[in-house]
């Protein structure tokens, strides 16, 4: 399925019977996020379109952020809004490397009403992509898979600990 169309009808079937041994999984490690709507946004901004140049001087992940997602809305890139998840809040603000176990954040893209989850299980963070319904969309484009998340996400340590970045660090 090309993404343009997926991104363009996100209202998919929500996904079953995730975890079930028998059940085909899905290939996001992070579980979709319930609730995550109501989580305080700490940050927001825009994931530029394909064809604006990347300005001089942003930190490194954010100049990798935009080369990742700028495909997206057929090449307009998203507004987007980073969720936390309030029982994470603190250990998000402080920054200090260690997560409770279960949903800490989300990058919601709005425009295309999808989430980039990050999620930390026994200390070790997972991600995965979802439609805001909860369809399993990280199969749909190699840049929503979560190796590529794990990649980014542990390529820049100055700004991401334990899995989760941030550009102001």
């Amino acid at each position: 399925m090309r993404i343009e169309k997926l991104c363009s009808g996100l209202a998919g079937v929500v996904l079953g019977c995730v975890g079930a041994v028998s059940v085909a999984q899905a290939a996001s490690d992070a579980e979709f996020p319930k609730g995550w709507e109501s989580w305080p946004v700490v940050g927001s901004g825009a994931i530029p379109d394909n064809g604006s140049p990347i300005p001089e001087g942003l930190p490194e992940i954010v100049k990798e952020t935009v080369k990742t997602y700028n495909w997206i809305q057929d090449g307009k890139g998203s507004k987007y809004n980073i969720r936390v998840n309030p029982s994470h809040k603190d250990a998000y603000l402080k920054r200090f490397g260690a997560y409770p176990d279960g949903p800490t954040a989300v990058l919601e893209l709005t425009d295309i009403k999808a989430l980039l989850v990050t999620e930390h299980l026994l200390g070790e963070p997972q991600y995965g992509a979802y439609t805001y319904d909860g369809k399993d969309i990280s199969d749909a484009h190699p840049s929503l898979s979560p190796k590529t998340c794990s990649t980014c996400h542990s390529g820049y340590g100055e700004a991401c600990v334990t899995g989760v970045c941030s550009h102001n660090k």
